[in-house]
């Protein structure tokens, strides 16, 4: 047998059809006139230019031509004595049929990630409005301008004329009045802050695997 990519693949080729079923010979077995297997039939190669099938290949890649082949019901017989092989079967004890079963066991891995299942503190700051209350004493003047009567008074010419020559008085009424003045002071502090600690939990979990029961002729079985 031999490699050859010079075909393609018959699934490959949508618009082509065997002309008989039988012709369809993919998952037999090619064995020789002997019994013994070479592998299991896989692709039908086609050269489209003669627009006939002119190799096979096997499950491995090998790749042989059609040919030398002879389809039987049981197998494709390799060789020249293939119709005598075909009347007494395959050798005994070579494959000429397989089927895998996969055994699967599933497997825990055990790891740990970061969740926000815990709860969620905020922390806002807003203004809010007091009032203030507080006695202030103030001081208030008041000018009053008033004629009172006096006894005749002598006065001398001097002052007399002094007098007579006119005064002016002035005076200010002055009044206090509130003033008020405001600063900030700090008089508390909110400190927000996350302590973290370690914990053991325990964990359980359950596994699947795969157990073959054989079932015998005899309705005996056995597990595996």
């Amino acid at each position: 047998m031999r490699h050859d990519k010079r075909f393609e693949n018959l699934e490959a080729l949508g618009e082509w059809k065997l002309e008989h079923s039988s012709q369809d010979i993919r998952g037999m077995p090619l064995v020789n006139t002997e019994g013994h297997q070479f592998g299991i039939i896989d692709d039908l190669l086609v050269d489209r230019k003669n627009e006939r099938v002119m190799a096979i290949r096997l499950k491995d890649g090998r790749v042989t031509p059609v040919e030398p082949l002879d389809i039987h019901d049981n197998c494709v017989v390799y060789g020249e004595e293939a119709v005598r092989h075909a009347d007494r079967g395959v050798k005994e004890g070579h494959v000429v049929d397989k089927e895998v079963i996969p055994v699967v066991e599933e497997r825990v891995a055990i790891g740990k990630r970061v969740s926000d299942r815990g709860k969620v503190i905020n922390v806002h700051t807003n203004v809010v409005t007091d009032k203030v209350s507080e006695d202030v004493h103030l001081r208030k003047e008041n000018v009053s301008v008033e004629k009172r009567p006096v006894d005749d008074r002598r006065v001398s010419t001097k002052d007399a004329n002094a007098m007579l020559d006119g005064k002016s008085v002035t005076m200010t009424e002055r009044n206090e009045e509130a003033v008020v003045a405001k600063d900030a002071v700090v008089t508390d502090e909110v400190v927000v802050k996350k302590t973290a600690g370690d914990k053991v939990e325990h964990i359980d979990e359950t596994v699947r695997k795969t157990k073959v029961d054989v079932d015998t002729d005899n309705n005996a079985r056995r597990r595996t």
